[in-house]
């Protein structure tokens, strides 16, 4: 009875959402840790290393907020899914064809398009799916702790290992597999959800109108727009350039360089869903803004501490603000608009964070790294958390708990 219990249809959502979507990051973010290597091979400036980053930005960009709309029409979101899944696991495995620059940034573009739709595509039937007192931590662990677990530590690892066992190449070979696996799984498990129209997350969505219109005056989407904007200002640049900075700079070996970016990685992996649980009991907005602070501060810690555990020790526990990166693009978006916008806002809003976080930072945080040096990335990575911390100040809080305590107490007074 209890295994029954516990293997309930959610429960293999989150699982399966949380492989999937890991995979997704893994498969993005390997570039990053393959960049030494690549980079040797195609003598490559760091204004082209950013440039690759911003290809697959601006294609995600497109197609995460046309998709995603597509698929709330559509019969089957699940097929949707199943083709992005396996079509993007294709273009993984074509990288290691790769001979020159050119071809490299072509296949970043496409893989951003067959990317794009599959976190809110994901994210809209899980929190169709979820009960209230868990869409925090189920889309917080689906989206925050699989980045952690496989972009954060797996990738650097595991990526790292094998391109020094091999060559880069056999490491993008090797990716189809999970693809292919993931693929098998959703096509098994993944139901198409029953939408109903009326009904919505939280009583946040419920007091707005059922119109596009209204979704798109809400405050909250455009809060989570600018602070998910800002805060991918913080990681992409974060992500991309600091192991340049740790082997280039610091002096490190790559295999020791991998292991502090695994720190990194374990900290988002368990920050990712400690975060969104925490904002189920206390509320979203002071959830973001305690833990966001705290990020500001991580850059400097790759810039001025030597000492390689103190260094990762301190790195694991400022990046706890990216556990609200989950909250921003899809818990409180789905809890603030009506569920039959619900992928469509989150593509949105992902949409808008590829093309500030995804499209420019990385371009110009390479430009900047070219002219003063890498450690400006890392400067500009903290601005970017600065900003975004002070914008959560203004969110309309979404969380059931605390709206339900609110809505209680008017009821009392009036």
């Amino acid at each position: 009875m209890g295994n029954r219990k516990f293997w309930s249809y959610e429960n293999k959502l989150v699982a399966i959402f949380f492989f999937t979507i890991g995979f997704v990051f893994f498969d993005r973010l390997a570039i990053n840790f393959l960049i030494p290597y690549i980079q040797e091979d195609f003598s490559l400036t760091n204004t082209q290393i950013g440039l690759l980053a911003s290809a697959l930005a601006i294609s995600w960009a497109i197609s995460s907020p046309l998709v995603s709309y597509l698929s709330d029409k559509v019969k089957s979101k699940t097929a949707v899914l199943l083709i992005f899944v396996l079509l993007f696991s294709l273009l993984s495995f074509a990288h290691g064809l790769t001979a020159r620059f050119g071809s490299l940034l072509i296949l970043r573009l496409l893989m951003g398009f067959a990317e794009g739709p599959i976190i809110p595509i994901t994210s809209s039937i899980l929190a169709q799916e979820s009960t209230k007192k868990r869409l925090g931590f189920n889309l917080g662990f689906t989206t925050g702790t699989s980045y952690g677990v496989f972009g954060g530590l797996l990738a650097p690892i595991v990526i790292v290992a094998l391109a020094n066992a091999y060559d880069w190449k056999t490491a993008f070979y090797l990716t189809i597999i999970p693809g292919l696996v993931i693929g098998f799984f959703i096509w098994k498990t993944v139901k198409n959800p029953n939408d109903n129209q009326e009904v919505s997350n939280s009583s946040v969505a419920k007091a707005e109108k059922v119109s596009i219109k209204a979704v798109m005056k809400n405050r909250n989407v455009w809060l989570c727009l600018v602070i998910a904007s800002s805060l991918w200002v913080f990681l992409l640049p974060f992500s991309i350039f600091t192991p340049l900075y740790l082997v280039n700079v610091k002096g490190l070996s790559a295999s020791t360089m991998s292991f502090v970016m695994a720190a990194f990685g374990a900290g988002i992996a368990v920050w990712g869903f400690v975060v969104p649980a925490i904002s189920d009991r206390i509320g979203r907005k002071p959830t973001t803004f305690g833990f966001m602070i705290l990020t500001v501060f991580a850059p400097f810690v790759i810039i001025y501490v030597d000492n390689l555990v103190l260094m990762s020790v301190l790195l694991f526990i400022l990046v706890s603000g990216i556990g609200a990166l989950a909250m921003l693009t899809t818990i409180i978006p789905s809890e603030s608009v009506p569920v039959k916008y619900a992928a469509a806002t989150m593509g949105l809003i992902l949409a808008s964070t590829e093309i500030i976080g995804g499209v420019l930072s990385p371009l110009f945080t390479g430009m900047a790294a070219d002219a003063w040096g890498l450690a400006a990335p890392l400067l500009i990575s903290s601005c970017g958390a600065f900003v975004a911390c002070l914008f959560t100040l203004f969110l309309k809080e979404t969380a059931p708990v605390k709206v339900q305590v609110t809505n209680n107490v008017e009821n009392v007074v009036s």
